[in-house]
């Protein structure tokens, strides 16, 4: 069986899946609210900050990160839960249609990502006089942790529900592998609405989140797991965190550099998508042998 077949297993009805996907949403919201707890408890007298900016001035950038984080590990145990018992389907089959987790998938795709990410920062770093070293041991010491513990636990969460739960639900209902990958593409770019880059940059920075959400879904789908999608979104948003930040995306952190240029979509954003990712596509497709691509669903997965 295919992983994207992996919804016909176990307890699928329409109930539960509206159960699943309120309870989702649930673990998010009371996620979300420890950050409001904090800054209630900690700063009385202080008016509660209405911008993302004025929150991480009054906490702290590690601090903020840190409470941003809760909510997705609050997803993830509900995404265990609700596969287990609502579903009732062994956990395993939301990350992968092997028989098991293939660990060497997941370095393998984080370690490319990071090559090639430092290749484009070293190319920035040369290139771009607005990009300045930042590196401050106090501050970074607390960062690495707090990014190396909980980021993965974000992008993977975000892989479940979105690779996972989302894409397989999709494809058990229209029948249709190819509309389950695009819908569930868009879908991931569509809740990137509310980072802070939307703002400044505007929206058409969305095509990027939803051609990324396409790119991940496609090669889940051709390599029959989310293995490797799991190392490219954990080595993606961890290098953000870490390695490179700017005052109006997402992750405002202490990395070790920042790029002070005023927002924009950078030529780095257009090579991604045109360039890297089909080249990413390639390089996967021919070592883990993916042979002859088809959407058709009655194809057997070389993997399978």
């Amino acid at each position: 069986m295919k992983f994207i077949d992996g919804a016909i297993v176990g307890k699928n009805d329409a109930v539960r899946y509206s159960f699943g996907v309120t309870l989702i949403v649930f673990a998010y919201i009371i996620g979300s609210t420890f950050l409001f707890i904090d800054i209630g408890l900690n700063f009385p007298t202080q008016t509660m900050p209405e911008t993302e900016g004025e929150i991480i001035q009054l906490l702290g950038k590690n601090r903020f990160l840190a409470l941003v984080m809760i909510p997705f590990v609050l997803v993830f145990i509900a995404l265990i839960f609700i596969t287990t018992k609502i579903h009732k389907r062994k956990f395993l089959k939301l990350i992968t249609g092997r028989k098991k987790i293939d660990f060497k998938r997941i370095v393998f795709s984080f370690g490319i990502i990071v090559l090639l990410q430092s290749l484009l920062l070293g190319i920035q770093v040369y290139f771009n006089p607005n990009i300045e070293w930042q590196f401050d041991f106090q501050k970074f010491l607390p960062l690495a942790i707090i990014a190396t513990l909980l980021i993965p636990i974000q992008t993977t969460c975000e892989e479940l529900l979105f690779r996972g739960y989302i894409m397989q639900g999709l494809k058990m209902r229209t029948k249709n592998n190819l509309l389950a990958i695009l819908v569930s593409g868009f879908m991931f770019g569509m809740v990137h609405i509310g980072n802070p880059e939307i703002e400044v940059i505007g929206y058409h920075i969305i095509v990027y989140y939803i051609a990324v959400g396409i790119f991940l879904g496609l090669i889940t789908f051709f390599d029959n797991g989310m293995e490797l999608s799991i190392g490219y979104h954990a080595a993606n948003n961890l290098f953000a965190a870490l390695m490179i930040t700017t005052n109006w995306q997402v992750f405002q952190t202490d990395a070790l550099f920042i790029d002070n240029t005023p927002p924009q979509v950078g030529w780095d954003t257009i090579v991604g998508i045109l360039v890297i990712l089909p080249l990413l596509f390639i390089l996967f497709k021919r070592k883990y042998k993916w042979g002859i691509l088809s959407f058709k669903n009655d194809k057997k997965h070389p993997n399978s």
